[in-house]
């Protein structure tokens, strides 16, 4: 495979390459390698993928996430482009789609690298109101164009925030995220009151979450903040990892088991958010699963983190359906 064919391969074309179906495909695909492929089309080429962002945001897959991405990424590549004349539309467009490469970079969350790039699109006003627009005509956007109404802090960007924050307020498992955003927060009273809003309700969450509850009745909460995380082998290639974090709300525990075929696992958490049983559910089934696969767990070799000693002693004694 030539190098032109395997970059093709993996989504990254060169524009003289793209027509109107390719970038859709690839906007679909991923708005990095949408971003990469398209930011040096022709004027004509751009009008296009412009006149039909609407309808191809419409036509949403059945996946509600999927369809609400559609549309975020739309919206704001409408609101961020100015078409008045050629010249404004290249230059606007190349902005709007280096931005959406910003959005889904692979750099750390708080590394230089992704704040110098969040600050850039922040820098520019036009992407701000972009971002804001997006933020509220989408329910599922990146984090990263949140993180950049939360540089911005003004009124206006708290304000396209706020929608993010109300739903978050009644499914905690979106509040982990959003509290995220502190690190990149302007010092103003509209982003300052919106992230003490969502730290209150986290902590609050956090402190009545079902690991908490867990953890002092077993005696082994120690401080704010109850996780562990633990890895027990079995016969075979069987084997189970179980991690809980009582700072982590909205899900009591996560982890899979190895069912002995290595392409194959169980997940305890479904694609729907829900998880195989309840936490007190938890050890029975793990030892039904075990009677399934015909294996036994080896809780005596079993390797943890974040416990040790007696408290480990404690909380194995639980999971195995000893005590509890």
């Amino acid at each position: 495979m030539t190098t032109k064919e395997q970059r093709k391969k993996w989504g990254l074309f060169p524009a003289r390459d793209v027509d109107l179906t390719t970038a859709f495909q690839l906007l679909e695909r991923s708005w990095y390698r949408f971003a990469r492929s398209i930011e040096a089309l022709d004027a004509v080429v751009v009008r296009a993928v412009l006149g039909e962002l609407e309808g191809w945001a419409a036509q949403g897959p059945i996946d509600p996430r999927d369809t609400e991405r559609r549309r975020a990424a739309s919206i704001f590549l409408r609101a961020a482009v100015d078409d008045a004349s050629d010249d404004t539309l290249l230059v606007t467009w190349r902005q709007a789609v280096n931005a959406l490469k910003v959005f889904e970079s692979q750099y750390a969350w708080g590394s230089k690298e992704k704040a110098s790039r969040l600050r850039d699109v922040q820098g520019d006003a036009r992407l701000v109101e972009a971002s804001r627009a997006a933020a509220v005509g989408s329910q599922v956007v990146p984090l990263e164009l949140l993180a950049v109404l939360a540089l911005d802090g003004s009124e206006a960007s708290a304000d396209a925030l706020l929608p993010h924050v109300e739903r978050a307020l009644s499914d905690e498992a979106q509040l982990e995220p959003l509290f995220r955003l502190g690190r990149y927060a302007a010092k103003t009273k509209a982003m300052t009151s919106l992230m003490t809003l969502i730290t209150d309700r986290l902590e609050a969450a956090r402190s009545v979450s079902a690991v908490m509850e867990l953890a002092k009745s077993l005696g082994l909460a120690s401080g704010p903040r109850f996780r562990v995380d633990v890895r027990v082998s079995g016969d075979g290639n069987t084997g189970f990892n179980v991690s809980l974090d009582s700072a982590r709300p909205g899900a009591a525990f996560r982890g899979w088991v190895d069912t002995g075929d290595r392409t194959k696992h169980r997940l305890l958490n479904l694609e729907d958010g829900t998880t195989v049983c309840s936490l007190s559910e938890l050890p029975l089934w793990l030892r039904n699963a075990a009677k399934e696969l015909g294996t036994s767990w080896k809780f005596e070799t079993a390797s943890a983190h974040h416990l040790r000693g007696p408290r480990l002693k404690a909380f194995l004694s639980w999971l195995m359906g000893v005590i509890g």
